[in-house]
């Protein structure tokens, strides 16, 4: 697996751990500012989930990564059949 693969895996894996972790921990205000929505949230944390969804991706990433080495997806996949 090259560098580049494995940067784009780790964006998938990022992308996709990002997007979960969006509506964790987000409180609605009752009181709704004028010209915002009322669905808009208070305190959205995102700069916590961007650096937190990046290091927790590191790890299947890594699990990934070590699957390919190991040629453990070869007993999967017949190439032959192409």
């Amino acid at each position: 697996m090259s560098l580049i693969s494995y940067i784009v895996v780790l964006l998938i894996i990022w992308m996709i751990l990002f997007f979960i972790s969006l509506p964790i921990g987000v409180n609605i205000s009752e009181h709704h500012k004028e010209g915002l929505a009322n669905s808009a949230p208070d305190k959205t944390n995102l700069k916590i989930k961007v650096v937190a969804s990046f290091l927790i991706s590191f790890i299947p990433t890594s699990i990934v990564y070590w699957l390919i080495e190991k040629e453990l997806f070869n007993n999967f996949f017949n190439y032959n059949m192409l």
